[in-house]
Formats: structure tokens, C-alpha cells, sequence
């Protein structure tokens, strides 16, 4: 189960990386989406299999996958809005909406795992 959840981790901050690095123009929408759905994933395997364990799951599990819905639809609003001709600006906005979610749910998540309080 560690392996899962330590998987779940390096995605978390893979997204993070490339939220920072790619989500500044169209294309690069596209990778952080696709990376983004990737961690959806992983995370839905990561609940399953605690749920098949018996392990209860903490409450703040579903601000989590809230969150992670929410940034999947920020970063596929902004695919939308930036190929539409004006909505550039529109499209920078749900990218940094998008960024700022996918940091505050590393925290969510981190917190849920206990990492906050180790350090």
C-alpha cells in the first residue's frame, strides 16, 4: 500500500512541477491536464484499495478529490477559453486558479498523511 500512496506522492509533485512550468500557454495546458487526470487515477486506486482494506478513510478525503475535480475542470476551461480568440487572459486566469488548486491539494493531501506534523 506504501508504494501506492508513495506513487500518489511523486505524481502529486510531478503535476505540481508541471503546473508551474507548462501551464503558460496552450500546449502546455494540454500536459498538465493530461498529468493532472494521470493523479486522478492513481488517487481513485489509492482510495480503492484502502477502501478494500478496511482502512477508514479521513474525512478530508473528499475536499480532496473535490479539489482535484476542480483542478481538472480549471485547466480544461482553460484549454477552452485559450483557443478562443480574446480569451487569453480568461484562460492565465484558470491556469493560476488551477496552479493554486493543485498546491492547496499537495497540502490537503500532505496533511492527511500526517507529513505536516513530522516536520
Amino acid at each position: 500500500m506504501s508504494v501506492v500512496l508513495e506513487i500518489h506522492l511523486v505524481v502529486a509533485f510531478l503535476l505540481a512541477l508541471c503546473a508551474i512550468i507548462f501551464s503558460w500557454n496552450q500546449q502546455g495546458r494540454r500536459v498538465v491536464n493530461a498529468v493532472a487526470a494521470l493523479q486522478f487515477i492513481v488517487g481513485l486506486v489509492v482510495a480503492g484499495m484502502l477502501g478494500a482494506s478496511h482502512v477508514p478513510l479521513p474525512p478530508q478525503v473528499w475536499l480532496h478529490i473535490i479539489a482535484a475535480l476542480l483542478i481538472l475542470a480549471c485547466y480544461g476551461m482553460a484549454m477552452r477559453f485559450g483557443k478562443r480568440a480574446g480569451g487569453s487572459g480568461t484562460a492565465m486566469a484558470f491556469s493560476v486558479a488551477g496552479l493554486l488548486l493543485v498546491l492547496y491539494n499537495i497540502y490537503l493531501g500532505w496533511t492527511m498523511a500526517g507529513g505536516v506534523n513530522k516536520l
